[in-house]
């Protein structure tokens, strides 16, 4: 999973300087890293089991567009329950002119295609453009597509804030390995690729945290609109773990791991749009659409942050998209139910311990029932 379709600097509101992750590769600086290790490990086919789901990564879809002005691009996307949707990022769809949506892409064409029209395009109400709602936890559309897919099985979405769970991640982007010196390519574009990470914090939060030690970082409530994951790309060191080495230096205000071994990963180019997956009850819900990247390095500020805060280098590589201590942020879904099954017909799964209420709720009103009618 790594180098961009759509690639876009920018600074937010909250002072974060961070990368559409699904733009072309440009400046000194490109997207993050993907995997442990070669991309080929990674790669995803249809019907493949993870973590005893089958076909768990079968809804990633993989967008192919063009845009206003002229060029190809490509981001990621979930297929929603129901088949005629696909959640994606806002930056994927804000200015197309035309979009296929392919799905069982593995080594050549997709399984299933489809089309989606400009029109059938649904940006978030508080979708304001990249520099202005990167990090805002608006980062999302709707597309609907030209005729709904039935074979295969679509995302329910999660209804919970997953910060500090573990998710799958997938997507149709670049790739590269967290220890080469060099950028990462579409080498592997034949292929999606997935990996694990875990959500280590919510952006408010961590800009709050950061605002409150270091003088001028920008933090502003009224910024956000929704909720934006951020995990961090580890290396099974504490001196990889951006995060939690920022959470030690600030009162440890989140928590943060050293990683999951080999199976760490992290989003990349053209990634953007696809999804962040929990498991809940041997079923894989949608709870994060993937909006950026941002690598730790001078150019950007976080090393200045770091420094501030008495800290080394908070990356070790500078220059280069292949890196441990990255970070990425994704669009939570969870409070953003109401608009997507406004748009879709497709609600949230209730959280486990809510199933318990209802069924308290039902009882109570079958109670009243049975009562009246006596």
């Amino acid at each position: 999973m790594a180098n961009y379709t759509k690639f876009t600097s920018i600074v937010a509101a909250v002072a974060l300087l961070v990368w559409a992750a699904s733009a072309q590769a440009g400046g000194d600086l490109t997207p993050n890293t993907g995997n442990t290790s070669s991309p080929s490990n990674w790669r995803f086919a249809p019907g493949q089991v993870f973590d005893g789901v089958a076909g768990a990564l079968d809804g990633v879809a993989r967008l192919s567009f063009t845009k206003v002005g002229g060029g190809s691009y490509r981001c990621s996307g979930s297929l929603l329950a129901g088949g005629q949707y696909v959640l994606t990022a806002g930056h994927c769809a804000d200015d197309f002119t035309s979009m296929t949506v392919g799905f069982g892409a593995f080594g050549g064409a997709a399984l299933q295609t489809r089309s989606v029209a400009v029109i059938d395009a649904t940006l978030h109400p508080l979708w304001r453009g990249f520099t202005a709602s990167a990090d805002a936890g608006s980062d999302m559309a709707i597309l609907k597509l030209s005729a709904p897919v039935t074979t295969i099985k679509g995302y329910q979405l999660s209804a919970t804030n997953d910060v500090g769970k573990q998710f799958l991640m997938a997507g149709y982007g670049t790739t590269g390995t967290a220890t080469s010196s060099t950028s990462p390519s579409w080498d592997d574009g034949s292929y999606g690729h997935y990996g694990y990470n875990t959500v280590d914090v919510d952006s408010k939060t961590f800009n709050r945290v950061i605002d409150q030690n270091v003088v001028g970082w920008g933090y502003s409530e009224a910024y956000y609109t929704g909720t934006t994951y951020m995990s961090d790309f580890d290396s099974g060191t504490v001196a990889n773990n951006t995060l939690g080495r920022l959470a030690d230096a600030t009162g440890n205000q989140w928590g943060s791991s050293t990683g999951l071994g080999a199976k760490e990963a992290l989003i990349a180019g053209g990634d953007s749009g696809g999804g962040d997956f929990v498991l809940v009850n041997g079923e894989y819900q949608l709870s994060a659409v993937h909006s950026w990247g941002w690598q730790g390095n001078a150019a950007n500020g976080l090393d200045g942050a770091c420094d501030v805060m008495k800290l080394t280098l908070c990356d070790t590589k500078f220059n280069n998209g292949s890196s441990y201590g990255d970070l990425s942020g994704s669009t939570a879904v969870f409070n953003q139910t109401a608009w997507i099954n406004d748009v879709t017909g497709v609600a949230a799964v209730p959280e486990p311990s809510n199933y318990a209420l209802m069924t308290l709720g039902l009882f109570a009103v079958s109670a009243l029932v049975r009562r009246r009618q006596a």
